[in-house]
C-alpha cells in the first residue's frame, strides 16, 4: 500500500476544512513525521521512498541500535506504549516493524487532521488560539 492509499484509507469519511487539499494533507503528515522523528528536512526532500517504508526502516534501526531515541519519537508522536507493546508482543519483529510504521503514519495523520479540523472550528467561531 502506498502512502497516499494508506492516508486515503485512514481518512475514510473524514473531511478537510474547505481550503485544504489531499496534497496539503500528505505534505503536512510528512512534516509531522519529520518533526516527531527529528529527521533532517533537506534529506527528506531528496528521498524518493514511501514514508511507510522509511518508517519501517527507522523503527528496525532504532530497535536494534537506539531504542531510547525511537521510543522518544513514538512519545512525540503520541503513539501509546500500550499499542507499541501489544504490536511487539503479538507479532514477529519484521511484521511488528511494519505495523508500527503504519500506526505511526496513521497517528501523524490524526494529529494533522485534528489540528486542521479543530483549528478551523476555533477560527470560524471567532475564538483565539
Amino acid at each position: 500500500m502506498t502512502d497516499s492509499e494508506a492516508l486515503v484509507h485512514w481518512l475514510g469519511e473524514r473531511q478537510f476544512p474547505a481550503e485544504r487539499t489531499m496534497d496539503d494533507f500528505r505534505s503536512a503528515v510528512r512534516d509531522q513525521l519529520i518533526k516527531d522523528f527529528q529527521w533532517d528536512r533537506e534529506r527528506m526532500e531528496a528521498v524518493r521512498i514511501q514514508l511507510v517504508q522509511l518508517l519501517k526502516d527507522e523503527i528496525e534501526w532504532g530497535m536494534e541500535r537506539d531504542a531510547t531515541a525511537l521510543f522518544a519519537s513514538f512519545y512525540r508522536l503520541d503513539l501509546g506504549e500500550k499499542v507499541i507493546r501489544e504490536v511487539l508482543d503479538s507479532h514477529e519483529r519484521p511484521e511488528a516493524y511494519g505495523i508500527l510504521a503504519e500506526r505511526s503514519l496513521e497517528r501523524a495523520a490524526m494529529k494533522v487532521w485534528m489540528r486542521w479540523t479543530f483549528g478551523a472550528l476555533t477560527t470560524s467561531s471567532g475564538a483565539s488560539r
